[in-house]
């Protein structure tokens, strides 16, 4: 948000982006970092004052893209001067100099077809498929709505992870049915290069044969969920591009002894076989299995949680809860053990940490009756959930845009639209 500068979509239109934000502290914008590593190695030419004069260099320098016959000129963009630089509206390249584009910018490229070669005519490469391992299942891999690479920025924000908070495989129905799982079971797949643990999503999303599961948590954040380490490390020889869209794969069911969801003020790593851990608005939120049950509960809910507080705990058969209240009577961390998935509000559970909830009622792993679960998060810029959204629906809601009138779901970005569709889709389906 501090950045003075430009920005260059993908249309090739060149935006002026201007700061919101101020600079903080004693930070500098990173062409400056540059020009001072250079001028400190002795290297000429990185005297520019600001980033106008670094675009008016960039934008001179695009005569030499000219004339290797490339399509990148900015030279009608060059001699701008600071104020000119600051005024610039968007306009997209090339912006050739002399006006000969009217000074609008270049138009739509292979508007009628062609390719970037000479003739227009494409370069068309044999090229033959490595061998591949001969396994039951094909995995593709890639991102989710709300995280990016591996959630070293987007990792931060508890209402991003609220979304999705684990590492996942989706499954077609028929697959998972041959395979005897379950939806949120937890499955084991490996490859010829490495094994992940993955909770099951069952989808006609994916087709027979085929699943996905995203490439975003690592050691930090989900050491058995680490997709990576199934891809096999080879790229193509002439794009470079990896081979991370078809892995072959075997899937099995794992059977741990236990499940467990936690939910705490305090940072969490389980030392458990299975755990996967985001940021949660009141701290964080854990998903852990175990292939054994522990001694002693209390102790590995302690250990989990980084609770030191007061334990309260409610057992029934081989569900195990607990509560921890600090000194001052806030809820410092829950813990909730079941032989099968968890069964408990997750999001109901995060917002009572920090709060003086009595253990009897913060046990419950439900919301109260005057205060309705809202479910799954679906809508990350307004905060809605699932059963929000299903609500609004059952009550006449018949549109995308209705469901936002009621709930305001889909009504910023719009990347939670087709999810909400989807809603619609199935509980109509469920309802015939």
């Amino acid at each position: 948000g501090e950045k003075s500068g430009t920005v260059t979509n993908s249309d090739r239109t060149i935006s002026r982006q201007r700061p919101f934000l101020p600079v903080p502290g004693a930070a500098r914008p990173d062409w400056e970092h540059l020009a001072l590593v250079a001028r400190a190695m002795g290297l000429a030419g990185f005297d520019q004052a600001d980033e106008a004069e670094v675009f008016d260099e960039y934008a001179r320098l695009s005569r030499l893209a000219v004339a290797a016959g490339r399509d990148l000129d900015l030279t009608g963009l060059s001699g701008l001067g600071r104020a000119g630089y600051d005024a610039m509206e968007p306009v997209r390249w090339p912006v050739r100099a002399g006006g000969a584009d009217g000074g609008t910018g270049g138009g739509r490229f292979f508007a009628q077809g062609g390719f970037f070669r000479p003739g227009g005519r494409a370069a068309m490469i044999p090229v033959s498929p490595p061998p591949r391992a001969q396994r039951r299942f094909t995995l593709n891999t890639g991102r989710i709505r709300d995280q990016w690479h591996t959630m070293t920025r987007t990792g931060r924000s508890a209402r991003l992870a609220a979304h999705l908070a684990e590492p996942f495989l989706e499954i077609h129905p028929e697959d998972a049915l041959a395979l005897g799982l379950r939806p949120a079971d937890l499955a084991r797949v490996a490859s010829d290069h490495g094994t992940a643990i993955l909770r099951v999503l069952v989808t006609p999303r994916v087709a027979r044969g085929q699943m996905f599961a995203p490439m975003h948590w690592t050691a930090a954040t989900g050491k058995a969920g680490r997709v990576n380490t199934l891809v096999a490390p080879v790229t193509d020889p002439i794009s470079g591009q990896p081979a991370s869209k078809a892995t072959e794969i075997d899937v099995a069911p794992l059977a741990p002894a236990f499940h467990a969801f936690a939910a705490s003020r305090h940072r969490m790593d389980p030392a458990r076989p299975y755990a996967a851990t985001v940021r949660a608005a009141t701290g964080w939120r854990a998903e852990i299995a175990g292939m054994k049950p522990p001694a002693d509960w209390e102790a590995e809910a302690r250990a989990t949680t980084g609770a030191a507080g007061t334990a309260s705990r409610v057992t029934a058969g081989d569900v195990v809860r607990f509560a921890f209240h600090d000194a001052g009577g806030g809820l410092e961390a829950l813990y909730f053990a079941s032989p099968g998935p968890v069964a408990v509000a997750r999001a109901q559970a995060i917002t009572l940490i920090g709060t003086a909830t009595p253990a009897a009622q913060a046990l419950a792993g439900r919301a109260p009756a005057d205060r309705p679960d809202p479910g799954p998060q679906v809508c990350a810029c307004m905060n809605v959930g699932r059963n929000t959204i299903l609500a609004a629906i059952g009550s006449g809601a018949a549109t995308v845009e209705a469901v936002g009138a009621a709930t305001a779901a889909g009504t910023s970005c719009g990347s939670c639209r087709s999810e909400i569709a989807a809603l619609m889709t199935s509980r109509r389906i469920a309802a015939e």
